[in-house]
């Protein structure tokens, strides 16, 4: 098997890890309530979540 000892530009678990990271500094000391109007701001801000949302609007 070869290997490949390219560096990356990317990495997505790095990426990913990051991100989760920065999601529970934000969110470790929050109530449920708190908690619940976060995800859904995030959620509000989303380009996809908004793109699935106006999706099923116009098939109602």
């Amino acid at each position: 098997m070869k290997t490949n000892n390219q560096i990356k530009d990317f990495d997505c678990v790095q990426m990913k890890n990051e991100i989760q990271a920065k999601i529970y500094a934000e969110t470790k000391d929050m109530s449920f309530e708190e908690l619940r109007a976060y995800l859904d701001r995030q959620l509000q801000q989303d380009a996809f979540w908004q793109r699935i949302t106006r999706q099923q609007r116009v098939k109602n």
